[in-house]
């Protein structure tokens, strides 16, 4: 399947100012491992040790959270999927 993934502002310099990707995938995994391959900064901020999206972010597929995140959730042809860095602290 063929989907967009909208990238929080916050990434812009790990980007190239990139912020739309193109992705293709069955799951959210799947076009997360695509993105990274695109765009390798991101690996690390992105993503822990097992491959999984880190606590700081969440994900909305055309503007429903995706909470908690199942990364064999499947995605469907033309999904928006938004990675959103959450301000943590206290």
């Amino acid at each position: 399947m063929s989907a967009t993934i909208e990238l929080s502002p916050v990434l812009a310099s790990f980007t190239d100012n990139q912020l739309s990707v193109p992705v293709t995938g069955q799951t959210i995994g799947e076009c997360l491992d695509e993105l990274v391959k695109k765009l390798p900064n991101l690996k690390k901020l992105l993503l822990d040790k097992t491959g999984r999206l880190m606590h700081t972010y969440s994900i909305y597929i055309n503007g429903e959270s995706i909470y908690p995140l199942d990364m064999k959730r499947p995605v469907a042809d033309g999904d928006k999927i938004n990675i959103v860095f959450i301000v943590t602290g206290g």
